[in-house]
């Protein structure tokens, strides 16, 4: 599958590497591609999104606008969102946006691309390495598309996840929310960032 991972940070490369090495088409979009010095996996954002299947929109919230001007005509293609939407706070961070609306609704009412929420709710460490634990990683999909949900599924369990769905888009409006908890005790309270959640049953069970 082709591949653009829009921004090129701890979140992008940590999934962007993963499905490098399960055999997809994987190309970086960044404002400045000449700086890498890897033409072939560097591109200008436009590029990158023109010639993808999927986009992965791992870009700070408050950048989100200007990514997908950048990324130019997106109908057709799936979109996964791993945003957050957050503010500084006292000690750490706080969402800007909720109740009514979530960085997933924000990103669909402004492009044409079939938007799927989920690679929020942990951190670059677990998502780059969901594979190492010894019981699989939770991860959520939220989405109202059904083909582009199941695209992504597909994707997240790649990396190593346990993926439930979440429902529509709206439920963006709890997995945001669901994603600051981890955030809030990695960053106040000094949970080790390799921590995830996990989907376990309440007793052993055989095979």
């Amino acid at each position: 599958m082709r591949i653009a991972v829009i921004g090129a940070g701890n979140v992008g490369r940590a999934v962007g590497e993963r499905w490098l090495a399960k055999g997809h088409q994987v190309v970086y979009g960044v404002r400045d591609p000449g700086k890498s010095g890897d033409r072939q996996r560097f591109r200008t954002v436009g590029s990158a999104a023109a010639e993808s299947e999927v986009v992965l929109l791992s870009v700070m919230f408050h950048a989100v606008e200007a990514a997908l001007k950048d990324c130019g005509d997106l109908h057709g293609k799936t979109l996964i969102d791993p945003t957050n939407p957050l503010a500084p706070d006292e000690g750490g961070l706080k969402l800007s946006l909720g109740f009514t609306t979530s960085s997933a609704e924000f990103i669909a009412e402004r492009t044409d691309a079939k938007v799927v929420k989920s690679l929020n709710q942990v951190g670059a460490a677990v998502l780059g390495n969901a594979e190492a634990y010894a019981t699989r990683p939770l991860q959520f999909v939220a989405g109202d598309d059904v083909q582009a949900k199941a695209t992504v599924r597909g994707l997240v369990e790649q990396l190593g996840f346990e993926v439930l769905d979440a429902g529509p888009l709206r439920a963006a409006r709890l997995l945001e929310p669901f994603a600051m908890v981890w955030i809030d005790q990695s960053m106040r309270h000094g949970m080790d960032p390799t921590r995830a959640w996990a989907f376990v049953n309440s007793r052993r069970t055989a095979g």
